[in-house]
């Protein structure tokens, strides 16, 4: 496989990524009322929607605007705002951040997010974050970090003047994970969610929302094999990069979001493997976006010896975890993982349960990580 060659972590420019991103049990995230707008109108030409943000994110909220616009370019990945259960944003973000926030794991001033794609989730941030001061977001392409900033932008008109003195000075910038950060002074805060998936030998990341799904040739880059193998590689690079930019603060830290298809234990050998200590403090679920070409990558990669892959049928995540908020199944992930090991399906068997008219999904890790004693 010889897919686009993109820089090497340790060298600047383009590289991966955007953002996808609860029943309402008032504290997880998601539920079940009308949306305002069709996920499918959201690929045509007028790409500007109005969200409603209790609607989307499950929450009241309380810096930032009820309503507001949501403009995405033509590389955005698109949020799913009629169905947030399957939103990367809704999901994982929003419940890692009220993790983060709720549970006193420090106090978030600076704020980064890498892969941003609409910015629905550096507008989750202002809301959620009392103390922020200061945010930065990353992707790919230009067209999409200033679509971002624009919707944080719009996402704040109405909010005090402090919030929007922090949304106008947001930091915006495309290139490879983290180097368009190079030289920012540290963060206590860095979220990011990076695709997995190796890009295809007939696809360009160059070409629509090809980057926001799928990872170019890392295969010159220093990353450990156990990590290619579950296809982690990203989430190591941003790891990598964050320590070796010196880009958190002394108490900052890393929220890596994962879909649950791998193992824990591999996340955590991860964070090891890249000089941090990790755990997790957020786990949920999310119906598969996209599932014939997400679903079927995985499948493709197994049949060439990667992974195992974990996928579900939807009817039982929404059974296991119906006891549990996204905090509190972080400290019950091993009782979980029982609970789910007899639905457990290989991506193949998923894509065939799929096609076959069964709504599939996989849990959602977001995995925190500090830098161990002596990496700073």
């Amino acid at each position: 496989m010889a897919p686009i060659r993109l820089p090497s972590p340790i060298e600047d420019l383009s590289s991966v990524r955007s953002a996808e991103k609860l029943d309402s049990n008032k504290g997880d995230v998601v539920h079940k009322q009308k949306f305002d707008i069709k996920e499918s109108e959201l690929h045509a030409a007028k790409k500007s929607r109005n969200v409603n943000f209790e609607a989307f994110y499950g929450i009241e909220p309380t810096r930032i605007d009820r309503r507001f616009d949501v403009t995405l370019s033509d590389h955005s990945y698109l949020p799913k705002i009629e169905n947030p259960r399957a939103d990367w944003v809704v999901t994982a973000a929003t419940n890692a951040f009220r993790a983060f926030q709720n549970g006193e794991l420090g106090q978030v001033k600076r704020f980064a997010t890498i892969g941003t794609g609409s910015g629905t989730d550096v507008i989750a941030a202002l809301d959620i974050f009392p103390a922020i001061e200061a945010v930065a977001m990353t992707d790919l392409h230009d067209s999409v970090v200033a679509a971002a900033k624009a919707n944080v932008l719009a996402a704040t008109e109405k909010a005090d003047d402090e919030i929007r003195a922090v949304a106008a000075s947001a930091i915006a910038r495309a290139g490879d994970v983290l180097v368009p950060l190079k030289g920012q002074e540290p963060f206590d805060l860095i979220y990011e969610n990076l695709p997995n998936i190796p890009l295809p030998d007939t696809a360009d990341l160059g070409n629509g929302q090809a980057s926001s799904t799928y990872v170019g040739d890392r295969s010159q880059d220093k990353i450990p094999p156990f990590a290619s193998t579950a296809l982690l590689d990203l989430h190591y690079v941003a790891l990598w990069q964050a320590k070796t930019f010196g880009l958190l603060s002394p108490t900052g830290a890393v929220l890596s979001s994962m879909g649950g298809r791998v193992a824990t234990d591999a996340m955590l050998k991860l964070a090891d493997a890249a000089g941090f200590v990790g755990r997790v403090i957020s786990l949920s679920w999310k119906e598969q976006s996209e599932p014939e070409n997400v679903i079927g990558g995985y499948a493709e990669f197994e049949k060439q010896g990667l992974g195992p892959f974990y996928f579900y049928p939807t009817a039982a995540l929404e059974k296991v975890f119906a006891a549990y908020k996204p905090a509190s199944a972080a400290l019950c992930a091993q009782q979980i993982d029982i609970k789910l090991s007899r639905h457990r399906l290989d991506a193949t068997t998923a894509l065939q349960r799929y096609r076959q008219g069964e709504k599939i999904g996989h849990t959602v890790v977001v995995m925190a990580s500090v830098l161990k004693t002596g990496q700073d």
